[in-house]
């Protein structure tokens, strides 16, 4: 069994030092396994890490190098299929959409649960699910196995994954360290209901438990994770339980988290495929070698803001990063990373820059060592993804250290569009954009605040030249369909629709903006069509059924609209239309008890909607409940003011009795509105 922890510091866990951590089940595994007290991430992405974990190979060895960009090559073995071939069941459920299997990470998996919702979307606008929900589906899986089979089981957890909810109790206000921290002991618990649910012996169970990636949580002044090569993006914990894990044994030497793969084949007895690196020596009562170095990288700063991408290099206690201004650090002695030697130790630094230099070369044909001046180091680099090129785009080679600043201002900006001040935010992200004019974040941020301010052709300007720079990003072509379909260009917006459903054939809003395009021309049945079709392609999504509901209901088909609303209250239970629309179904069959529920949760959920309000209030009044309804009347009639709800919802107060003359508050409007 493979646990990925997503976002995880090794030093958030109890038993890497953590003293507040409630990580009971993660600290149990350690004292009866091996705990790995250093072990590095080759990226702090979720795509690109897992690829490693996958496979046992470096990103230039996959390709993957950040997260939605590219799939991983066919060529290359991975774990599951290992496993696979030796006759295991294996299955995976993942959390996040990152990991979707267009990526390639499914190979090997006999069954790859990625189906998300569509809505549930965290920070950065990816489809995630809980841990709790992970486990479930993992459980459930696991009930179905055949008595004695073995099994391969990947389970990935990434609630630590900004933004962080509060858990056990904690106020929702709490500092973003303690919401954090909350939100691994809420996998610990999970993971631990998880052992022990899951069939067999679990002295027979094989656990590895590692991170992904860190989380800097303000360190160098990064607030999540992706841009800087640091200990607190790039240390994961990394935890062997099992049979051949010795119990309580940990390892202090620097690893690769990646060398887990050829690790866990070897504790199965299985012949690990050619290609991957050495196993973790201390699992098979080896010893390791200290001097091996550990490769790592994040091309983010590229690919996103356009700055220039980092390679960094670990050897034991020291890390070498190579951006335009080189680091090197002794981690061990700082372990703040707070004093840059590479002035003072230019020898060591030199011969650092030739080790990373080497990870560009296949590993199969062990390039013999090369001397520390050797003119080919800085084309090798190259070849690593180390300044600009990248992405075909372009970038405006700042130092990330240097860029990191700028996100300050841009959260500043961000602030100033979500208060409401449209033209200083534009003002602010106008800066930012020509100061850094490669930076995707900033030019669709900068395109938000055109669209705001009524500048609407700007504002597609500036999406389109984010997608010059960065082709490959569903929701960019999403944006500008979006933004093409408000400036009624319909051909427009028809073709990044496409060009997005290219990308990701499950993208609901793709598809409901392609069904409502059809559903303005008139057209309800290439409507219908488009969206049973996005469901056809696995397609999650709350509003998809929604829709496909009310279609069925004004065809008069209130069994297939029963189906469709029940699943989309399942799927998003705070959706408020899908609410409503579940109680039309239930008034149109006339169990009006049951509408009235439906209605009352759909009001609850959108206690502004001065027409829901009414409604209810009608309804209210039919199964006689008047006191209810009056109540229900009297919110529309303050919510709609002098509109046709309001106006309608003020003559049935006066019709119902509910009062003989209006509330000062429910003053009729001045014109008259009486039928």
């Amino acid at each position: 069994m493979l646990v990925t922890l997503d976002t995880t510091r090794a030093d958030s866990i109890g038993c890497y030092g953590a003293a507040a951590a409630r990580t009971p089940t993660l600290d149990a595994l350690a004292a009866r396994g091996t705990r790995f007290a250093r072990a590095l991430t080759p990226s702090p992405l979720t795509l690109p890490a897992h690829a490693s974990l996958m496979t046992g190979v470096d990103p230039p060895r996959h390709g993957l190098h950040d997260n939605g960009m590219a799939t991983l090559p066919e060529s290359l073995p991975t774990l599951a299929e290992a496993f696979a071939e030796a006759g295991y069941a294996t299955a995976a459920f993942v959390a996040s959409g990152v990991l979707d299997h267009r990526f390639g990470l499914d190979r090997g998996f006999a069954r790859y649960d990625d189906r998300l919702t569509a809505e549930v979307v965290g920070e950065y606008g990816y489809p995630e699910r809980d841990a709790a929900a992970v486990t479930e589906a993992a459980l459930a899986w696991s009930a179905g196995l055949a008595a004695g089979r073995p099994y391969f089981l990947w389970v990935h957890y990434y609630d630590p994954h900004s933004p962080y909810v509060a858990r056990g109790g904690l106020p929702a206000d709490a500092p973003p360290q303690r919401r954090y921290a909350s939100e691994i002991a809420f996998v610990d618990e999970q993971l631990g209901r998880l052992l022990a649910g899951l069939p067999g012996d679990p002295e027979r169970r094989i656990v590895a438990a590692v991170g992904d990636h860190g989380e800097m949580l303000g360190e160098h002044g990064e607030r999540a994770h992706g841009i800087l090569l640091y200990r607190a993006a790039l240390e994961v914990p990394l935890i062997v339980a099992g049979p051949g894990a010795a119990g309580g044994r940990v390892v202090e030497r620097t690893v690769a988290a990646k060398d887990l793969a050829p690790s866990l084949l070897g504790l199965a007895g299985l012949p690990p495929p050619a290609g991957l690196g050495p196993p973790l020596s201390e699992l098979f009562g080896e010893a390791g070698d200290a001097k091996r170095p550990v490769y790592g990288e994040t091309w983010l700063p590229a690919t996103a803001y356009g700055w220039s991408s980092m390679l960094a290099v670990t050897v034991g206690s020291h890390r070498y990063v190579q951006a335009p201004r080189p680091e090197l650090y002794d981690f061990a002695a700082d372990p703040a990373e707070s004093r840059n030697l590479a002035a003072a130790e230019p020898r060591r630094a030199a011969a650092m820059r030739a080790a990373l230099a080497a990870f560009a070369v296949d590993p199969g044909s062990a390039p013999a060592a090369r001397p520390v001046d050797d003119p080919e180091l800085d084309a090798r680099l190259r070849a690593l993804g180390y300044l600009s090129g990248v992405t075909g785009g372009s970038t405006d080679d700042i130092d990330p250290k240097d860029g990191i600043r700028m996100l300050a201002e841009f959260e500043e900006a961000k602030a100033l569009m979500s208060a409401g001040d449209l033209w200083a935010a534009r003002t602010r992200l106008d800066d930012l954009v020509r100061r850094n004019p490669a930076n995707v974040p900033f030019l669709m941020r900068a395109a938000d605040a055109r669209f705001a301010t009524g500048d609407a052709p700007r504002g597609v300007a500036l999406l389109e030249r984010a997608l010059e720079i960065n082709p490959r990003l569903d929701f960019l072509h999403l944006r500008l369909a979006n933004a093409r379909l408000a400036a009624g260009d319909a051909a427009g917006a028809t073709a990044a629709f496409r060009q997005a459903l290219d990308l990701n054939p499950r993208l609901a809003g793709a598809w409901l903006g392609l069904a409502q395009l059809a559903a303005m021309g008139g057209d309800g049945a290439a409507e219908r069509a488009l969206l049973e079709e996005a469901l056809a392609a696995g397609t999650v999504s709350a509003g998809i059924s929604t829709r496909l509901g009310q279609i069925a209901l004004a065809a008069g088909d209130g069994a297939a609209a029963e189906d469709h609303l029940a699943r989309a209250t399942r799927l998003v239970p705070t959706l408020a239309a899908a609410w409503w629309s579940w109680g039309e179904a239930a008034e149109r069959a006339g169990d009006l008890e049951l509408a009235a529920r439906r209605f009352g949760r759909a009001v609850e959920l959108a206690p502004g909607d001065a027409s829901a309000l009414l409604r209810t209030g009608q309804l209210l009044a039919r199964l006689g409940r008047t006191d209810e309804a009056l109540a229900m009347l009297e919110r529309a009639a303050r919510a709609g003011g002098g509109s046709p709800a309001g106006v309608e919802a003020r003559r049935l107060l006066l019709a119902y009795g509910g009062r003989r003359e209006p509330a000062a508050d429910l003053d009729e409007p001045p014109e008259p509105w009486r039928e």
